[in-house]
């Protein structure tokens, strides 16, 4: 008999590989728009800093360091320079994603048959999914207008359908 602490239960069924794809679609999603509010937040600093007037070296050593230093998301979204309605819903995502990130994954090793009850297991993944996507969504679509770039063909509610399409396989 192994301790309680240690994970004992190591099967694998069809059914529980596919929640694990599930629980890994969402980790993507959740690492895709924090990554983005990152390069969004460093991109507008490149864009404010005076660098035209440092020398070669200590312009080298700005764009090290802004690369190198950690930032974390809540501080990236309170950087940008947009409206409350907008940092409120990228704060939303926020909250959505430490979620996915932190606590949705707690318990769930082993076979998970019978840990979970499937359909509440999928649809709290799903809310959770849609307030990302929408941050997500909006937060690449800054991304495109900082880099002059055409913006989706589709609109925030298909970009949502597909998103959620995706992590839950449906």
């Amino acid at each position: 008999m192994s301790p309680d602490i240690f994970i004992d239960d190591f099967e694998l069924t069809e059914n529980t590989e596919e929640l694990h794809a599930i629980l890994g679609r969402s980790l993507i999603m959740s690492t895709r728009f924090d990554n983005l509010c990152d390069i969004v937040a460093k991109s507008l600093k490149l864009k404010i800093a005076p660098l035209s007037l440092l020398p070669e070296d200590d312009y080298n050593d700005f764009i090290i360091l802004l690369y190198k230093k950690f930032s974390t998301l809540n501080n990236n979204i309170e950087f940008l320079p947009i409206e409350k309605k907008a940092k409120d819903i990228l704060h939303i995502a926020r909250k959505a994603r430490n979620e996915v990130a932190h606590n949705l994954s707690i318990d769930l090793t082993g076979c998970l048959d019978i840990k979970i009850d499937e359909c509440v297991f999928k649809t709290h993944i799903s809310s959770l999914i849609v307030q990302i996507a929408v941050g997500d969504y909006l937060i690449s679509t800054i991304l495109s207008i900082l880099n002059k770039e055409p913006l989706p063909n589709y609109t925030e509610e298909e970009y949502k359908k597909k998103i959620i399409e995706w992590v839950i396989g449906d």
